[in-house]
């Protein structure tokens, strides 16, 4: 790459290292083993954290320590969350039941047990406001809990979808539900009515609306696929009209080593050498490029990029990004010594940079 592609100056951001985040014996002495999987929930202000071997659900709390996450919740690998209207956070688990955290609170609460009653395993759950609650997918049926606490069966159609839903996700300019179940992606409106949307195995991670009205879903890889909508021909299924696009699901797109766009925003910027993955957008906006052994760097206003300071010194062969709920501030970078939080100079928690 050319040198002009370089500032020349260091990154806004910096790297605070986590307390107690380090790999231990029980990891292997490897960082990776510390994040497998990181969710982030909106209404939630500190992330749920699975390991690979420690066992555990581990969180970063307020002090920036990694810590057990605590407390009866949803806490199983697959466990699905969905915040409300009012910043609640309702979460459900196959094996435990269904759980709310209420706005301000630092625990779950269980509200109904996987017994049966009405729940069996409940295993997924999309906020729709326009319903005026959570929907939740059980192996007994659809549901909608209310902010109340109220349960309600909502209609599923049998004669279509098989006997029960599968996950579920709202797509609410469209006022649309999407699930996937046994093979097949269903569409379903408002009034419980079902139709086919896709047919095979290649599933929905997530799906949401573009900004011209059609359905953008992540298939489980990078890069994504635009189904337009509603269907241009009615004899062939939705989804298999669709198109692939390099725009990844947080709505950046990159090609060929070169980031073309943000949000919409045509870019072309080439990137970094070793950046392999998509940029990671940082609260507020700042572009955050993965060059792997070679560290971390940001993009600024000029269209150059920065380094990150002893970014490459804690890279190794192998880093990871993470996003973090908005209210941290932070993106969660997971290192060859470990875990750390990356953030502005002006953040108080920059104090502890690595220097």
């Amino acid at each position: 790459m050319s040198a002009s592609n370089f500032s020349g100056s260091s990154s806004p951001l910096c790297l605070v290292p986590v307390k107690n985040g380090q790999p231990t014996k029980d990891d292997i002495y490897q960082s990776f083993r510390l994040t497998s999987k990181v969710v982030a929930v909106t209404g939630l202000n500190r992330p749920i954290i699975f390991p690979s071997n420690r066992g555990g659900v581990w969180t970063i709390d307020g002090s920036g320590a990694y810590v057990p996450f605590g407390g009866d919740f949803p806490n199983h690998y697959l466990d699905e969350y969905a915040s409300d209207a009012s910043g609640d956070v309702i979460g459900v688990s196959w094996k435990l039941g269904v759980f709310r955290l209420r706005a301000g609170s630092k625990e779950f609460e269980r509200l109904y047990a996987a017994d049966g009653k009405p729940f069996i395993h409940p295993f997924s759950t999309a906020y729709v406001e326009r319903l005026g609650g959570t929907v939740i997918s059980d192996n007994s049926g659809l549901y909608l809990l209310r902010p109340s606490g109220a349960v309600e069966r909502l209609r599923w159609d049998e004669s279509v979808g098989g006997k029960s839903p599968g996950r579920v996700f709202d797509l609410p300019e469209l006022r649309l539900l999407l699930f996937t179940a046994e093979g097949y992606v269903y569409a379903g409106d408002d009034e419980g009515n079902l139709s086919i949307f896709d047919k095979g195995f290649d599933g929905v991670e997530a799906a949401r609306v573009t900004d011209d009205g059609n359905i953008f879903l992540k298939r489980g890889q990078a890069e994504g696929e635009v189904v337009p909508w509603p269907p241009k021909d009615l004899t062939i299924l939705p989804a298999k009209q669709g198109a692939h696009t390099y725009e990844n699901f947080e709505g950046i797109e990159t090609y060929v080593g070169t980031l073309v766009k943000v949000h919409g925003k045509r870019i072309s910027v080439h990137l970094p050498w070793r950046v392999n993955t998509p940029p990671m957008e940082f609260p507020g906006g700042t572009i955050v490029a993965n060059a792997g052994p070679d560290g971390l760097y940001t993009l600024d206003s000029e269209k150059t990029w920065e380094p990150v300071d002893h970014s490459r010194e804690i890279a190794g062969n192998i880093i990871h990004l993470f996003q973090l709920p908005a209210e941290n501030e932070a993106l969660l970078v997971n290192g060859r010594e470990g875990l750390f939080l990356l953030v502005k100079k002006s953040d108080p928690r920059a104090v502890s940079c690595l220097r």
